[in-house]
């Protein structure tokens, strides 16, 4: 592991408005072209909006990655408008920014993962038919466990009392986004195909990137915590990226990737993340690791990590045996990590091995 030899000021200070700026028109003009793409009577038109309205509906997430991270803004206030924004389009608007946001500072603060309950037992619980459904829609890959997880953080303010402020506030929003969604449908009802479609889409692309990141042991928020070294957060985290030739694909997930570097120097901003890696890592950094080599286990291990935990890398001498890495479910920072206490399922602590 080599050490930081990189000028921080530079890498935490830097703010290229210009960058971001450009960005995040994209986004903000992407999502609209693509709603007018999905309700056009072309097939051709009606393509070419799903694939936009997938592309802006990851950037958008990413840039609330980046807005948690303060690197867009020097301003904590314009950060949270515009991450609220991003979580507006996302869907996950139904969470507070400030809340997200310190939920995934902790994961790198304590260098673990969070998660407001066990899946697996949250499964378990279930009617058998009910879970044997959502197990069968998950061997399709439509992302069930994520979208229980989106609409159990709706639904949490009315079942529950931790969040019972925000009741008047989710019923605003989802109010304003049942309305977008009943009058594009009375436009054109293909066009709510086409955009569920192509939001599930963006949830499976999201969860993939996701998936295979860290081997953290999982805790509960509050929960005691042993203090991890940089050492173990190092080696238990992987950069999931696009082939040396085809690199700059890393960008069509603004870099997201590049997880090692970005949690050496948690306020570099995406587009200083390639050249902070390349300084920080030599080329074949064992924790380096190619898209391509997961796609198999994200088949093979699509049901098994439901009830399972994320499994385990062996470092051998051949390099890093991905045979049995499982990967996380639902571990998105889009999704709130407070206890449900309505629920009553707590958290199976999975240390890793």
């Amino acid at each position: 592991m080599s050490s930081v030899s990189s000028d921080l000021a530079f890498r935490m200070g830097q703010r290229s408005y210009g960058m971001s700026g450009l960005a995040l028109s994209y986004v903000l003009i992407g999502y609209v072209v693509s709603i007018v793409c999905i309700s056009s009577r072309s097939w051709f038109a009606n393509a070419l909006g799903v694939f936009l309205l997938i592309h802006t509906l990851i950037w958008a997430a990413y840039f609330v990655h980046e807005f948690i991270h303060g690197t867009v803004f020097r301003q904590p206030r314009m950060n949270a408008w515009f991450g609220n924004l991003m979580l507006f389009l996302t869907g996950s608007c139904y969470c507070h920014f400030r809340d997200l946001a310190r939920n995934h500072l902790a994961h790198h603060k304590n260098r673990a993962d969070f998660s407001a309950f066990s899946i697996a037992d949250f499964l378990k619980s279930l009617p058998k038919p009910l879970t044997q459904l959502i197990v069968a829609l998950e061997w399709m890959y439509f992302p069930a466990v994520n979208l229980i997880l989106r609409w159990l953080c709706i639904m949490a303010p009315f079942l529950g009392q931790a969040r019972r402020d925000e009741r008047s506030r989710t019923l605003g929003l989802l109010a304003l986004r049942g309305s977008f969604f009943i009058a594009l449908g009375l436009y054109s009802w293909r066009s709510l195909l086409l955009y569920g479609f192509a939001y599930i889409c963006f949830i499976n692309i999201l969860r993939f990137m996701d998936c295979f990141q860290h081997t953290y042991a999982v805790f509960q928020l509050g929960q005691s915590l042993p203090q991890y070294s940089l050492e173990y957060e190092e080696s238990n985290t992987y950069s999931n990226l696009m082939p040396d030739r085809w690199r700059w694909l890393n960008l069509l997930f603004l870099n997201f990737g590049y997880h090692n570097a970005h949690h050496r120097v948690i306020h570099c901003p995406w587009y200083l993340l390639p050249q902070l890696d390349a300084e920080l890592y030599p080329s074949d950094y064992r924790q380096h690791i190619t898209l391509d080599r997961f796609v198999k286990n994200y088949h093979q291990f699509r049901i098994h990590r439901l009830f399972n935990n994320g499994g385990t890398v062996i470092d051998s001498e051949q390099g890093l045996d991905l045979d049995s890495f499982v990967g996380a479910v639902g571990v998105s920072f889009l999704i709130l990590r407070e206890p449900l206490e309505w629920l009553n399922l707590t958290v199976s602590t999975a240390q890793p091995t």
